[in-house]
C-alpha cells in the first residue's frame, strides 16, 4: 500500500499550511489506529522506502525557508541545501541565515571530501561554535545508518520520535502525506533542534510529496495537551535534481575556528536509539 501511495504524483502548495489547525485535529480525534492512521499504511515500509529512495538521489537542492517561534517571538531565515553521491559517497551541504529580524544568526554543515567528517559550524550575536563528527566510526557502531542527505535526516527522526499518525492532503491534483509524531520514551542522550536554540521537541511534523517522498515541510513541535505548537518550521522550496552551483555549501569556509569532537556524544545518541542530531 505504501509503494502503491508513492507512486500518485504531486507537488507542494497550500497543503503546508494547515499544519497547525488540522494538525491539532488529528491529535484530538483520540488515540486509535484508525483515527491515526486511516489509510491503513505501512509506516515502517513507507519510511524504509522514502530513506531508500534519497540516499540513492545523486544530486539534489532546494531552497530553504525557516522559521523559528519561541517565547513569544518570531525568527525567520533562508537558505540552501545540496547533496551529492550515493550511499556511503553520498554527501551535502546546508547554509542557513537570518533575515533582516535575525541577521546574525549563520549556520553551516557540510560532509567535506577531503574525508569522511560532518563539519558544523555556527555563529550568533551571542555565541558561535563548531563541531566535527568522524562518519567512518559512526558507521561501525550503526552500519544501516545513512551517511547524509535527506535520508539520515528521515532515518534520525525515525529514531527519534515515534511517527505512527498519517494523513492524505490534496490540493489540486498534488498530494501529500502528514507524517506526525511524539518523542520515544526511551530516547536519551538528545540535543537541542538546532545548535544555537537551547530546546528540544516533543513531537514532529513531516510533509512528503506523495510521489516521492520528499520533505517538503519539517516541522519540531512542543506539546500541549493534545495541541502541538511549532517551534522549528523549515520549508524545502524549488527542489531540483542537480548539485548547486554553490561552491562553499560543500566546503564550507572557516568561521569559527578550533571545532570540538562530537563524535563519541553522537555515537552515544545513535546506540541508545535517539538517533542523535547532525
Amino acid at each position: 500500500m505504501a509503494v502503491a501511495l508513492l507512486a500518485v504524483g504531486v507537488g507542494f502548495g497550500a497543503a503546508s499550511q494547515r499544519f497547525r489547525a488540522e494538525g491539532n485535529q488529528a491529535s484530538r480525534a483520540g488515540g486509535d489506529s484508525e483515527s491515526k492512521n486511516p489509510l491503513h499504511l505501512d509506516i515502517p515500509r513507507l519510511l524504509a522506502n522514502v530513506i531508500d529512495r534519497w540516499q540513492q538521489q545523486d544530486g539534489l537542492t532546494a531552497d530553504i525557508q525557516w522559521q523559528i517561534d519561541l517565547f513569544g517571538q518570531t525568527i525567520r531565515g533562508t537558505g540552501e541545501y545540496t547533496q551529492t553521491g550515493r550511499g556511503r559517497s553520498q554527501r551535502h551541504g546546508l547554509s542557513l541565515q537570518g533575515d533582516a529580524t535575525a541577521a546574525s544568526i549563520q549556520l553551516q554543515q557540510a560532509v567535506l571530501s577531503s574525508a569522511p567528517v560532518l563539519w558544523t559550524q555556527w555563529r550568533t550575536n551571542i555565541d558561535e561554535s563548531a563541531s566535527m563528527i568522524r562518519l567512518n566510526e559512526i558507521a561501525s557502531a550503526e552500519p544501516n545508518m545513512p551517511r547524509a542527505g535527506i535520508a539520515h535526516l528521515i532515518w534520525r527522526l525515525q529514531q527519534t520520535y515515534d511517527l505512527d499518525q498519517v494523513r492524505h492532503y490534496q490540493q489540486s491534483d498534488k498530494q501529500f502525506l502528514l507524517l506526525q509524531g511524539t518523542k520515544k520514551g526511551g530516547v536519551t542522550h538528545d540535543t537541542p533542534i538546532l545548535p544555537f536554540l537551547g530546546t528540544e521537541a516533543g513531537g514532529i511534523s513531516i510533509l512528503l510529496d506523495a510521489s516521492t517522498g520528499f520533505p517538503h515541510r519539517l516541522q519540531w513541535e512542543k506539546l500541549n495537551g493534545k495541541r502541538r505548537d511549532p517551534i522549528v518550521t523549515v520549508d524545502l522550496l524549488h527542489v531540483t535534481g542537480k548539485v548547486s552551483e554553490n561552491p562553499e555549501l560543500l566546503q564550507p569556509k572557516t568561521i569559527v575556528p578550533d571545532a570540538k569532537d562530537q563524535t563519541e556524544t553522537y555515537r552515544l545518541a545513535v546506540t541508545t536509539g535517539a538517533g542523535g542530531r547532525y
